[in-house]
């Protein structure tokens, strides 16, 4: 009688650890778990890309996915966490717009996981000071009183500022604003002059 032989595969370490954390529940390599749903398309799953197709059936609503979860989540009473996840796997691995099917074909298939992320760094701003420089305001009435009821209702032909003057101010009156016009070229730069190595552990899931 001969024996069976038995097939005996080395596993790397990293190769084994991996092993060990993949499962049906976690996301990220284990660091996301939900009690809701696991990593795969089950029937509640599927329930729910039936009720966001009756609920929400405006195709070009559904591609902002952040603001739809947030209404799926209170619709099903469900953590926004799991319903990002939710509503971006619908929108990736259907096309609502034509699909017509009930959903079970997609019934044990991985989903991706989609989340919020937050990176702590610097925000440009710009700011407005606000002062006062002796000048003269000119205008055209027929007396004194005439022209300064018209400088009482804000009306003047002209205005002129003497440089020569001390400009009085205060550093209190500095109106700060984000600077909308270069805030996406600033975190651009900041990233991209960065090791990711160095920042990755930096940055954080939201509400996980």
């Amino acid at each position: 009688m001969k024996l069976k032989k038995t097939m005996r595969i080395k596993l790397l370490e990293s190769q084994y650890n991996r092993l060990l954390k993949e499962n049906d529940k976690d996301f990220l390599d284990g660091t996301v778990n939900f009690k809701e749903i696991g990593n795969k398309v089950d029937k509640f799953i599927i329930k729910c890309f039936n009720f966001i197709r009756k609920r929400y059936p405006n195709f070009k609503e559904l591609r902002d996915i952040p603001m739809i979860s947030k209404k799926v989540a209170q619709d099903l009473a469900i953590p926004n966490a799991v319903s990002l996840v939710i509503c971006y796997n619908y929108f990736l691995k259907i096309n609502p717009e034509n699909y017509e099917g009930d959903f079970s074909e997609f019934l044990g298939e991985p989903l991706e996981f989609y989340g919020e992320f937050e990176f702590n760094q610097d925000i440009p701003l710009r700011g407005f000071l606000s002062g006062y420089q002796m000048g003269t305001y000119t205008g055209y009435a027929t007396d004194q009183e005439e022209f300064l009821t018209q400088l009482e209702n804000g009306d003047y032909y002209d205005y002129d500022v003497d440089d020569r003057q001390y400009v009085e101010y205060e550093v209190m009156d500095i109106q700060w604003e984000i600077d909308e016009g270069y805030i996406d070229d600033y975190i651009s730069d900041r990233i991209y002059d960065q090791d990711w190595e160095d920042i990755v552990h930096d940055v954080n899931l939201v509400n996980n």
